[in-house]
C-alpha cells in the first residue's frame, strides 16, 4: 500500500491563503518539543525534516499515471533549496480543510498549483534561515542557502536543515504572497529531467495500486448491475451462490436513481476474488422492467438527428442571417458528422477496499476526485463526513472515468452489510457496460457559395 501522512495542526497557528481555482493552501505549522530533534520535524504540513537532512514532502493530489505525485513535491524542493536525492514523498490524504480541492483532472495540476507550492517551499526556506539568523545573532538578510543548509558567508558558519528544523517550526509563519522565490535561472530541480518517484516499484511489481491493497481479515466482493442502467433485482438465486466455496455471503442491494451512486444490484463476498465471481455466475438474476432498457444506439442518433433539424436551443455566436444567405446561394453543401460514445478503458479495473470500524469508515481508492467520493458515501451510509478517512491509491488510469465515485460507494454499502473489510472489484465486463462514457456527438453542417465560387 502507498504510504500517507496526515498532519496534526497545532493551535499555534495557521496560515491560509487563497488558490486561484476551488482550493486554498493551508500550512499549519507546529511546535516543536524537546527531544523532537530525535525524530523528523514537520515544518508545515507538506514538508518533514529529519536530523540526517532527509525531507519528506506530502504530494497533495491524486496520481492517475502524469507524474504528478512527483511533480508537485519538485516545486516545492526547488524553493525549499534541497537535494532532491534527499528527498522522499509520501501521498496526502484526502483533507480539504489542509490542502484545498484535491483531484486529477484535465491537466491542471501545473497551472493551478505552481504558484502555490513554490511560495509553500519558500516559506519554508525563509523559516530555517530565521532559525540560523537568531542563532547566529545576524539578520536573515545576511544568510544564504544552498541544497539542505544555511550559510553566513561573513562569519563562514554553516547549519543543516536537519539542525535547524526544530527551531524553525517554532517560529512565526511567513505570509506566503510575501516570500521571496527563486530566479529561475537558479532553479537546480524545476525543469530538469527527472524520473517518476515510483518508476522503480512499479517496474519492480511492488504494491502500489488499489488492486494491491491488503487489510486484515479482507474479504473480495464482486457486483452485479442490470444490463441497462437503474433496473432493480426482481429476483436472484442467492442460495446458489452462497453454495460456492468460499462464499461468504451474497444479498441484494435495493440502490437508488442516482447513476453516479449506489445503484441496484447483487452482491456476493468471498475469502478470494475468484471464489466471488464464480458465486456471481449462479445467481440467475432477473431484472425488473425499467424506462432505461429502450435506449439504444440507434434511438439516440435518431434523436439526435431530431434536435440538429430542430430550431436551435441554444446560439453561441450569431453572424449576419444564415438562413437568407443559404436561401439565396448559387450551390449549398451538407454534411454530417458523429463521434461515438467512448469508454475510458483504464488498464485497472475499477475497485476499492473499505473497512468500517466502530462507526468510521476507511477507504482506499484510485480516484481522481475523492472529496465527491466522500460526501457521497456519508449520504448513503448516513455517517458524518468527518468519521470517514480516504487514502488516494495511485490510479492504474484514469482518463476522467476515476473523476466518479461509484464504485467507492458500491464497496462502502457492501462492507458495511459484510461486517468486514472489503475489497471490491469489477470485471472488464462491468468496466465496460458500467462506465461513464465520453459523450457523443452529431453535427450538422451547411455551407453555400456564390456564383463566383465564394
Amino acid at each position: 500500500m502507498t504510504a500517507h501522512f496526515a498532519m496534526t495542526p497545532s493551535r499555534r497557528t495557521f496560515l491560509k491563503t487563497s488558490a486561484a481555482a476551488g482550493g486554498g493552501l493551508m500550512l499549519a505549522f507546529s511546535l516543536a518539543g524537546r527531544g523532537a530533534a530525535a525524530t523528523p520535524t514537520p515544518l508545515n504540513a507538506y514538508v518533514r525534516i529529519a536530523p540526517d537532512g532527509i525531507v519528506t514532502i506530502v504530494s497533495k493530489n491524486p496520481e492517475i499515471g502524469q507524474g504528478i505525485r512527483t511533480m508537485l513535491p519538485m516545486l516545492i524542493a526547488e524553493e525549499l533549496d534541497v537535494d532532491w536525492k534527499n528527498v522522499r514523498i509520501e501521498q496526502a490524504l484526502n483533507d480539504p480543510d489542509t490542502y484545498g480541492r484535491q483531484f486529477a483532472g484535465g491537466s491542471m495540476a501545473t497551472p493551478l498549483h505552481y504558484d502555490q507550492l513554490r511560495q509553500v517551499g519558500a516559506a519554508g526556506r525563509s523559516m530555517l534561515i530565521a532559525a540560523a539568523a537568531r542563532d547566529w545573532g545576524v539578520a536573515p538578510g545576511d544568510c544564504t542557502t544552498e541544497p539542505g543548509a544555511v550559510h553566513h558567508k561573513a562569519s563562514g558558519r554553516k547549519a543543516t536543515y536537519g539542525a535547524l528544523a526544530g527551531k524553525a517550526a517554532a517560529l512565526p509563519a511567513p505570509d506566503l504572497k510575501t516570500v521571496p522565490l527563486k530566479d529561475p535561472k537558479a532553479y537546480r530541480i524545476i525543469g530538469k529531467p527527472t524520473p517518476q518517484y515510483d518508476t522503480q516499484a512499479i517496474v519492480t511489481g511492488q504494491p502500489l495500486f488499489g488492486i494491491d491493497v491488503r487489510r486484515p481479515g479482507m474479504l473480495f466482493a464482486t457486483f452485479e448491475k442490470a444490463p441497462v442502467f437503474g433496473a432493480k433485482v426482481a429476483s436472484a438465486d442467492l442460495s446458489a451462490a452462497k453454495a460456492v466455496k468460499g462464499v461468504k455471503d451474497a444479498f441484494i442491494v435495493e440502490g437508488g436513481d442516482d447513476l453516479s451512486g449506489l445503484l441496484p444490484g447483487v452482491a456476493v463476498v468471498a475469502t478470494s476474488w475468484w471464489a466471488a465471481k464464480k458465486g456471481r455466475d449462479r445467481l440467475a438474476i432477473k431484472w425488473a422492467d425499467h424506462p432505461t432498457s429502450v435506449q439504444s444506439s440507434e434511438s439516440i442518433a435518431a434523436r439526435a438527428a431530431e434536435l440538429t433539424a430542430a430550431a436551435p436551443q441554444r446560439t453561441l455566436r450569431a453572424d449576419g442571417d444564415v438562413d437568407a444567405a443559404l436561401k439565396s446561394a448559387a450551390k449549398t453543401v451538407e454534411a454530417d458528422y458523429f463521434y461515438p460514445f467512448i469508454h475510458h478503458a483504464t488498464l485497472e479495473p475499477q475497485n476499492c477496499t473499505v473497512e468500517i470500524r466502530d462507526g468510521k469508515v476507511e477507504i482506499w481508492a484510485p480516484t481522481q476526485n475523492p472529496e465527491p467520493g466522500r460526501q457521497l458515501v456519508a449520504k448513503t451510509l448516513g455517517v458524518a463526513p468527518g468519521d470517514i478517512t480516504i487514502h488516494m491509491v495511485r490510479c492504474g488510469g484514469g482518463f476522467g472515468r476515476r473523476l466518479s465515485n461509484d464504485y467507492m460507494v458500491e464497496a462502502a454499502w457492501i462492507a458495511k452489510q459484510a461486517g468486514a473489510p472489503v475489497q471490491l472489484i469489477w470485471t472488464r465486463e462491468d468496466d465496460t457496460r458500467h462506465g461513464f462514457y465520453r459523450p457523443a456527438g452529431f453535427h450538422s453542417l451547411k455551407g453555400g457559395v456564390d456564383a463566383a465560387g465564394r
